[in-house]
């Protein structure tokens, strides 16, 4: 295991706390925060991807 797949572990698990709180803040009908941590845990996954895919060679090349 490498370093940039402990980094992305750590990053996915950050992503995993933002969309709970998120959806938490959903059901407490607070919008703008729900918004907030949503749109926060997505971005946070979408870097985790990309973290993840730096060590790894593309697919068909």
């Amino acid at each position: 295991m490498q370093w940039f797949d402990v980094l992305a572990a750590v990053v996915v698990l950050g992503a995993v706390v933002a969309l709970v709180l998120g959806a938490l803040a959903l059901s407490r009908s607070n919008d703008v925060e729900a918004l907030y941590f949503l749109v926060t845990g997505l971005f946070a996954l979408r870097a985790a991807v990309q973290i993840a895919r730096l060590t790894r060679p593309e697919a068909g090349s």
